[in-house]
């Protein structure tokens, strides 16, 4: 591609995005565009390639998620860590295997690949594998790198350095264009802010995408907390939707994001990876982030997403063994009834009862948690012969209530499922394999990351619709 006829100038959107500007478009092996005023591409895998069996597991699910949810992908992992904060630290398996396995992840699953280049001599024999060559923030002004990069006819994606200011991304534009390279993507991973710490200035994405170039947001890394560990790197994975979701309003043209099935296990940066169990509900909230940012219309894909029940990682729907409840605003319409006497009543859905019945008799648990204390409620929990109730205020909340029953059953807090639609609700279904929250819940509730919405309100039924979603896949 040779757009060295508009290399000096600033591309304004036509539609007039929130970024004011529409960057060229860079072609992906015929296939795909990075850029104009396109769907964001997602590039992204896990961090560092850790097993053969790891990375393909990772690339197929990614792969069927973005089928579905018609995103473009490219497949992302590292062959080497080279910049790890100990020597001691894994590194990954090294370039000979790691562009192996690569291989088989372009050839079996048909993906495009990106990975890592940190010295010059990897260039091209990456480029024989690769479809895109990334150049670490660390080293993002390393001339001679960028320049090896550049004479391969790749696409380069250039993280710029934690170091340096938006507009320093012009000189890499420079080098990688003299170079007789076109086909530059800038990647913001966020800029050092004190000891251990990073910022993401979204103004500075609009600064480099005036240049003309697309540009990448990197979520994963913008979270990290940079040697924060001691001898590795801290981060803070919750925060990961939240700037994804700000970079796309912005306007950017990719999203780069590291995905792991088990982040705190991780060889690299696990506590800012995104859990696989958890990337398709992130990408279905940025998509209808993007497709307002540019004014996109919704594709016949997308308005299935949208219309059908609220679903999470299909997988998660088989391993839950607990399934726990919440009672005011979800087995109830949350209202206070009394009668004349000032006696406390409450209005159950019968439909919720029996759906409690039809997942105990596939084998799971279930239980009540509740902030309240009242004697209707444990009626209502005899009746229904459920295993586990626990009301009232307890020392550590609700989730050290489900972590005494996970202990007892024998089981990790990834295996229960819980519906709760208030914010004494919060830290449990931000802790939960599977949370779900009534159509009525708070908005709070309704945006923790992964949270299932039901179509139902609290003491309509939306237990038993919670419910059936889990039974259809055990």
């Amino acid at each position: 591609m040779n757009n060295s006829d508009t290399s000096n100038q600033v591309f304004k959107s036509p539609k007039g995005d929130l970024g004011g500007f529409c960057s060229r478009k860079i072609n992906v092996l015929n296939r795909f565009d990075i850029g104009g005023n396109n769907r964001f591409v997602l590039i992204a895998g896990p961090c560092a390639i850790e097993s053969e069996e790891m990375t393909m597991e990772v690339a197929a699910e990614l792969k069927k998620i973005c089928q579905d949810l018609d995103i473009h992908l490219i497949f992302k992992s590292s062959f080497d860590k080279a910049n790890r904060s100990s020597v001691k630290a894994p590194r990954g398996l090294g370039m000979k295997r790691g562009l192996e396995i690569l291989q088989r992840v372009k050839t079996e699953l048909d993906l495009p690949i990106v990975t890592d280049v940190h010295e010059t001599w990897q260039c091209a024999p990456v480029a024989e594998v690769a479809d895109m060559l990334q150049i670490p923030a660390f080293l993002s002004r390393q001339t001679d790198l960028l320049i090896a990069a550049a004479k391969t006819g790749k696409i380069v994606n250039v993280k710029k350095g934690q170091f340096m200011a938006p507009w320093d991304m012009k000189n890499v534009i420079d080098k990688l264009r003299d170079s007789g390279n076109e086909n530059i993507l800038l990647c913001e991973r966020g800029s050092s802010f004190g000891y251990n710490n990073l910022i993401v200035d979204m103004t500075g994405l609009v600064e480099m995408r005036s240049y003309g170039y697309p540009v990448v947001f990197d979520a994963t890394h913008a979270v990290q907390k940079p040697g924060g560990q001691g001898t590795s790197t801290g981060g803070n994975r919750e925060m990961v939707p939240y700037l994804m979701r700000a970079a796309l309003a912005v306007g950017v043209d990719a999203i780069f994001a590291e995905v792991h099935p088990d982040p705190d296990h991780a060889f690299s940066d696990g506590p800012n990876q995104i859990y696989l169990s958890k990337i398709r509900e992130i990408l279905e909230q940025a998509i209808a982030i993007d497709n307002i940012t540019k004014q996109l219309e919704v594709s016949s894909k997308q308005h299935a997403v949208s219309t059908r029940l609220p679903t999470t990682d299909y997988q998660l729907l088989t391993k839950i063994k607990l399934f726990l409840t919440d009672v005011d605003g979800v087995l109830t319409d949350a209202g206070m009834y009394y009668s004349e006497a000032g006696d406390e009543l409450k209005k159950f859905n019968t439909h919720d009862g029996m759906g409690l019945q039809l997942i105990r008799e596939k084998g799971i648990k279930t239980g009540i948690i509740t902030s309240e204390n009242t004697n209707m409620v444990e009626r209502r929990f005899n009746k229904l012969k459920l295993d586990y109730l626990y009301q009232g205020k307890r020392e550590g909340g609700k989730l050290a209530s489900v972590m005494e029953i996970c202990e007892k059953e024998g089981i990790t807090i990834a295996e229960v499922a819980y519906i709760g639609d208030d914010v004494n609700c919060f830290e449990l279904l931000s802790s939960v394999g599977l949370a779900a929250c009534p159509t009525d819940a708070l908005d709070a509730v309704k945006n923790i990351p992964g949270i299932i919405q039901m179509k139902k309100k609290g003491g309509e039924g939306c237990v038993r619709e919670f419910v059936e979603m889990i039974i259809s896949k055990q």
